[in-house]
Parts: structure tokens; C-alpha cells; sequence
């Protein structure tokens, strides 16, 4: 791994890492739902603030392995646009508790 950003294409991997973390929360599962992009699946988690989704990088996929991600055909999306997206992200972050580890400077877990 790199120790900081140089293309975009290790943008998309540190993204698919994090969203690994979403997925093995709420679940979530692929589906090719974008004709402009067929070669990308769209990766869809219905969280408690509503639907999310992102255009994973098929050489990132390996990265879902172990969360058993399945392939749904024509998942349906809820309409939702970018901005919406991280608004329901942005209400979600607030929502979840606090999941800390035991260091001294931040407390008990």
C-alpha cells in the first residue's frame, strides 16, 4: 500500500475499504444497475437514514470477499443523488455509537 494518495484509482480502493465497514454493519449487496458504467457494479446499503450507494472499481472487489456480498439483479435504487447520499451518511455517522478501544487517552470502550 502507498503511504499517501497517488491516483485516483487508490482513492477508490481506500473508499471500498471504508465501505467495507458499512457493509459488514447494515449488509449490502451489488448489483449492475448502471448502463453507463457495465463493467462497474453498483454496490447498494440500506442503512437506518435511508439507501446509499457507490460505483465500485472491479478490481476492488476482492476487497468484499469475506462480507459475502451478493449479486442482485436490477437492484432497486431509491432515486437518490450524491448530495442526498452524504446527507444520509453525514446523519447516520451521528447516529452510530461511539466504538472506541482501550487507550488511556480515549477512555474506556
Amino acid at each position: 500500500m502507498h503511504s499517501e494518495p497517488d491516483s485516483g484509482r487508490t482513492i477508490y480502493r481506500e473508499r471500498a475499504h471504508l465501505l467495507g465497514g458499512y457493509v459488514a454493519l447494515f449488509g449490502g449487496v451489488f448489483s449492475h444497475t448502471d448502463a453507463d458504467t457495465p463493467g462497474w457494479p453498483v454496490l447498494y446499503i440500506e442503512t437506518p437514514k435511508g439507501q446509499c450507494s457507490w460505483h465500485i472499481n472491479p478490481d476492488d472487489l476482492d476487497l468484499f470477499e469475506g462480507l459475502k456480498v451478493p449479486f442482485v439483479d436490477n437492484y432497486p435504487w431509491d432515486g437518490h443523488d450524491t448530495e442526498e447520499k452524504y446527507l444520509r451518511i453525514e446523519a447516520l455517522n451521528l447516529k452510530l455509537p461511539k466504538m472506541t478501544y482501550a487507550k488511556p487517552e480515549y477512555g474506556s470502550p
